[in-house]
């Protein structure tokens, strides 16, 4: 065999293969045979005449592409092997350039990883935003921790105020008619709480116990009912009561029994848990910041031209990866495109510009990595597979399974090339700042 390849634009590429000598004359040997018993020819059961009168009736083309498919893929493998560089992104096709019985010319058109044009990628920075958390930031965790265990207590008398719980009756009319889902009796509605119609709370305000009062609201245009979105409606609502929230005392008492953590047992402890706890927050959403904005910078200092296959697979798997995380809340994807106004076409063209971003990021960091010369260790496919059957509660053997190891080591390579920009970067930062 005789192999010859040429890149074309595009991430195209083409794969020639010549199949001649013994290979192509055993190739056609066996294409034959099998051909020939196949024929039947009259005065002779079939596969039963003599090879040479079967030879006569048979057409040479049929033996020929007989032979192509039994030699095709071991042309291509012989290909790939000389030309070991070559990664496919999508199954090959196959030409046929030329045939006799000497020899087949065949041509494997093949969609390739594109190559990546590395700019100055070392020059772009990656600065995190300095955190800090103030006593009041951790005052105001402490009260919404207070107000998660307030006891609700019954007002004999008084008016509804911001803050309180209003029990309602409501009901809803739209053009005068009842609708569908805007009925409620004895609805503990927390006002300040935002969970109704803009407008609607702020009604319920300096109402009294027993009274009865009609609210004119508008549904957002984006609401989820159709019927409803944009259009003006009466409530007919009727207080039962008011109730409010009685915050329990600040003190280490009530810290124990709210046990946040089990650590925590005292007010001192729990300020400097919450203060930690936001620090922590703080810090990794700083990185993420971070992390982001020096990767839009490197797609803007590498350039990449994406095949159309590679951004259409990656759309397909985020769509499964959003209809996963949909349905474990509980919901439909009919229901959920109902809610949103989309249906799935629609969906999944919105999923496409996130696809072709992240298809972008792995290309650029691998080219990176390539780069640099980073590549994933045993050691380190080894420890990752330890850590991740220890997050999930499962047997390494059995995450092998649900996580090819290529794939896995082709993670932690562009892992490692993003943590070592940052290592990078930080360094020269540092030494700037001196």
């Amino acid at each position: 065999m005789k192999a010859l390849y040429e890149l074309k634009e595009n991430s195209q590429a083409e794969l020639r293969v010549t199949v001649d000598g013994e290979q192509w004359k055993k190739a056609n040997e066996k294409a034959f045979k099998k051909v020939a018993g196949n024929v039947e020819l009259k005065g002779f059961r079939k596969g039963h005449a003599p090879l040479d009168l079967v030879r006569k009736s048979v057409n040479p083309r049929e033996v020929w592409l007989e032979a192509i498919d039994q030699v095709a893929q071991e042309a291509l493998n012989y290909g790939l092997e000389e030309y070991p560089d070559i990664r496919l992104i999508d199954r090959p096709t196959l030409d046929v350039e030329a045939i006799s019985d000497e020899e087949a010319k065949l041509l494997f058109k093949l969609a390739v990883y594109p190559k990546v044009t590395l700019g100055d990628y070392k020059a772009v920075e990656y600065k995190e935003d300095k955190v800090s958390v103030l006593k009041k930031d951790v005052d105001k965790e402490i009260e919404n921790l207070r107000a998660a265990h307030a006891e609700e207590v019954l007002r004999e008398e008084g008016k509804v105020e911001n803050g309180n719980i209003a029990v309602i009756d409501f009901e809803g009319f739209l053009n005068g008619e009842a609708f569908d889902g805007g009925k409620g009796t004895e609805y503990p509605l927390e006002i300040g709480s935002g969970s109704f119609i803009p407008g609607f709370e702020e009604q319920i305000i300096g109402m009294e116990t027993d009274e009865e009062k009609d609210i004119n609201v508008t549904f957002p245009e984006n609401y989820g009912v159709k019927e409803l979105a944009g259009q003006p409606v009466v409530f007919h609502v009727k207080v039962d009561g008011i109730k409010e929230k009685k915050l329990p005392e600040l003190n280490d008492e009530f810290v124990a029994e709210a046990n946040v953590n089990e650590n925590v047992k005292t007010v001192a402890e729990l300020e400097k848990f919450f203060k930690e706890q936001m620090k922590n927050q703080r810090k990794a959403q700083a990185e993420e910041k971070a992390t982001n904005a020096l990767l839009d910078k490197l797609s803007e200092t590498c350039s990449v031209d994406i095949p159309e296959i590679m951004i259409s697979d990656e759309a397909e798997t985020t769509f499964e990866q959003y209809t996963s995380r949909i349905q474990q809340q509980g919901l439909t994807m009919d229901m959920y495109y109902r809610i949103m106004g989309l249906d799935e076409k629609k969906f999944k063209e919105q999923l496409r510009p996130e696809a072709e971003k992240k298809v972008r990021i792995r290309l650029i960091l691998e080219a990176i990595a390539d780069d640099l010369g980073i590549k994933a260790t045993e050691d380190d496919v080894k420890e990752e597979y330890e850590a991740m059957a220890k997050e999930y509660g499962m047997e390494v053997d059995r995450i092998k399974e649900l996580v090819p190891e290529s794939y896995l080591s082709d993670d932690l390579k562009m892992r490692k090339a993003l943590d070592t920009l940052k290592t990078q970067t930080k360094k020269k930062a540092e030494k700037e700042d001196k």
